[in-house]
């Protein structure tokens, strides 16, 4: 029983870690010139990415979310970015 047991909680061959998917996402955004790498925490469960921090430009929000949904694995991605307009200062979810 415990043979079968240890076959089913194995992650399936050539499947991507958490880490493995976070790290993926990370160095995609240090790839890109407008890659707010310094603003925003990446946190990836059972391949369930949830984009958390501050971005300066509404349109990074889309971006982000895109390369994380491309990174082999990732099940979902869930969008807690908050955009802080850089004029007025006002943080806009």
């Amino acid at each position: 029983m415990g043979a079968l047991v240890g076959l089913f909680s194995e992650k399936p061959v050539g499947a991507a870690t958490d880490a493995e998917i976070r790290n993926q996402i990370l160095a995609e955004i240090d790839r890109q010139p407008w890659g707010p790498r310094g603003s925003v925490d990446v946190i990836v469960t059972n391949g369930v990415v949830v984009l958390k921090g501050i971005i300066p430009d509404e349109r990074e929000r889309a971006a982000l979310c895109v390369a994380a949904e491309n990174i082999p694995g990732v099940k979902a991605v869930h969008d807690r970015l908050i955009w802080v307009d850089t004029v007025s200062g006002i943080p806009r979810p």
